[in-house]
């Protein structure tokens, strides 16, 4: 019995054919694939491609951009320490206003998976988020790097970019803000808690009330309260103030961020909010959880 072929390997680039003109750069590690490309304006659909694609701007001049994906539309200015995520498999309609010169990088999930090791990704309950712009120095540093070792020819062959990569996808599986777990909603039936899930997960960042997560769960608030705690162990506060904790261990990891930045990524409406509610949680407070780890 002869054996099935196997499916050729996705050509990592995002650039469509009718502007492969405008890609100056192109380098390939073994983990990822690096394109620097400068075109525009432009409002186009961009399809749905079976791997990730991150992207910094790498010029100073002000611009526009924005994308509509899922029924919700999303501008920015894209600042020079901030990233763009497109998961794979999202497709969206993208534009900015004038020529911008872009560094796209493009890896597998499998690559995130062999990177940083299925035990610290949990593969199968992840998933990255689709993020316009957010502020992630760390990670936009490492992408220039990737960038400048290209524009290099890849003096050091491909281990330096690999080892690169590996740093990156470390700093990535740790921020709940670009990379969230689908493991919150395994086993629990009841759809009203599971939206009521979603609707947290979704706006962590940000500044949540008990009765918008009740609205977003189309139940009252004194019939999710009980669900939620059935469902979860624990009620919706714990669970919120741990998740957000959680989310600022992992922009920790991101040693360029002060704390007081972490807190407020993390949704902490004050540092000394956050700072308690860390000491509850960990019993430490933030600034010795980071000199240990």
């Amino acid at each position: 019995m002869g054996h099935a072929p196997q499916a050729a390997a996705p050509i990592l680039s995002r650039v469509p054919p009718w502007l492969r003109h405008t890609v100056s750069v192109r380098a390939e590690w073994n983990s990822c694939a690096l394109e620097r490309s400068c075109f525009g304006p432009m409002h186009d659909p961009t399809p749905a491609v079976p791997f990730h694609h991150l992207a910094v701007r790498l010029d100073r001049p002000p611009m526009k951009m924005g994308f509509k994906a899922e029924g919700r539309r999303s501008d920015t200015d894209l600042p020079h320490d901030h990233i763009s995520v497109i998961p794979a498999d999202a497709s969206i309609t993208s534009w900015w206003n004038r020529p911008v010169d872009f560094a796209c990088l493009y890896f597998t999930p499998q690559a995130i998976a062999s990177a940083v090791g299925e035990e610290m990704l949990a593969a199968a309950n992840w998933e990255l988020r689709l993020v316009l712009a957010v502020r992630a120095p760390a990670m936009s540093q490492l992408i220039r790097s990737l960038a400048i070792d290209a524009a290099a020819g890849q003096p050091y062959g491909k281990m330096r970019g690999d080892a690169m990569f590996q740093q990156l996808a470390t700093l990535l599986v740790a921020d709940g803000r670009v990379l969230g777990s689908t493991r919150y909603k395994a086993g629990i039936g009841d759809r009203r808690v599971r939206r009521a899930l979603d609707y947290i997960h979704a706006n962590i960042c940000d500044e949540l009330s008990l009765e918008a997560i009740a609205a977003a769960s189309e139940t009252s608030l004194f019939h999710l309260t009980r669900l939620f705690r059935e469902a979860t162990g624990i009620p919706i506060w714990r669970y919120v103030s741990r998740l957000r904790v959680h989310l600022a261990i992992g922009l920790m990891r991101d040693h360029t961020l002060p704390l007081n930045e972490v807190a407020a990524s993390s949704g902490f409406t004050s540092y000394s909010t956050f700072a308690a509610t860390f000491v509850a949680e960990r019993a430490m407070s933030p600034s010795s959880f980071r000199r240990l780890s």
